[in-house]
């Protein structure tokens, strides 16, 4: 991708813009869109229960069956892997499918929608938000404005003495939904990783938020085969690691400030146009959420094709540890 192919970045944040300001994380205030119909990006199990007949409720896991064992009140299913991807070409769902799922979910572009997960095993718990979270970006991704996630997620919820119930609710019937305001610029490409980040580390630098030994070209994930060398192990050059599950702190999301002191100790500063990746674009949309919508960061992007893509490309350069 060439430069002047390149999608239009976040108003006051173009890559390479003369300023005389330095880029500064954004206040928690304004995480979320800086309009008069704007919602936080994270709410809590109390503020749910004060506002639940006021929201479209998602409950979003890897597939439905977790929804159908029980689930919060109100709340419908939303499978990550059958519904916000595409089902032929590997990337999230496009613009027409994301207008066919809101309007199937009965999600109006005024509505507000809170997404949450079910995972409560402690082992796992970081899965409570990387599902919603990639459920967050993709709305966000195709403009719906009006999005949160659920803080905590289900654990949170029946924490604070939350019912869960068994009966799904109607789909309302709404018009359809239409895309007015995309923002493809928050998904990083192959092509302009490779031209403009790879090996950078300054203006512009990549969050690896894999496990250290998936950084360090240690480990193999059990779906690679290492006797095809159909992907290799290690890192893009230049990039830092920062496992996702350390954005937590138990089953919640860290503070702003916390975050914000854990990010530019990885060496990740708010000048900088920051693209996280994982292996397939789960775990990197938790990383995303963190730095982006809760920390503040002004220059967050998305490579949604991950290791799992540039493993497997040919002749790129790889680092290992």
């Amino acid at each position: 991708m060439n430069g002047e192919d390149l999608p239009a970045p976040p108003p006051g944040s173009a890559p390479g813009r003369p300023s005389d300001e330095r880029p500064a994380w954004r206040s928690p205030s304004t995480c979320a869109v800086g309009e008069p119909s704007a919602v936080p990006s994270l709410v809590t199990a109390a503020w749910l229960a004060q506002h639940r007949s006021q929201v479209v409720l998602l409950q979003v896991g890897e597939d439905s069956s977790d929804y159908y064992a029980q689930h919060l009140p109100g709340a419908l299913p939303l499978s990550a892997v059958d519904e916000l991807h595409e089902q032929v070409r590997r990337g999230p769902v496009r613009q027409a499918g994301f207008e066919a799922l809101m309007t199937r979910k009965g999600v109006r572009r005024s509505d507000h929608v809170v997404l949450y997960s079910a995972v409560t095993s402690a082992p796992r718990r970081s899965e409570h938000a990387v599902h919603a979270a990639f459920a967050y970006w993709v709305m966000y991704l195709h403009g719906h404005h009006r999005a949160s996630l659920l803080d905590g997620g289900q654990e949170a919820w029946e924490a604070a003495g939350g019912e869960l119930v068994t009966d799904v609710p109607e789909t309302p019937a709404v018009e359809p939904y239409e895309v007015v305001d995309s923002r493809p610029w928050s998904m990083l490409g192959r092509d302009e990783l490779l031209d403009r980040f790879v090996g950078d580390g300054q203006e512009r630098v990549l969050v690896d938020c894999r496990t250290p030994k998936e950084y360090q070209g240690r480990s193999h994930h059990p779906l690679d085969v290492p006797v095809e060398h159909h992907r290799v192990s290690g890192h893009v050059p230049g990039a830092v690691n920062f496992p996702s599950g350390d954005v937590l702190d138990g089953p919640l999301l860290r503070t702003p400030d916390e975050l914000r002191s854990m990010f530019e100790a990885a060496a990740v500063r708010p000048e900088q146009e920051v693209g996280a990746y994982c292996r397939v674009a789960d775990r990197s949309a938790l990383l995303w959420f963190a730095l982006s919508e809760v920390a503040g960061h002004p220059r967050a992007r998305h490579y949604v094709g991950g290791w799992a893509e540039y493993g497997s490309l040919v002749d790129v350069p790889v680092a290992r540890d």
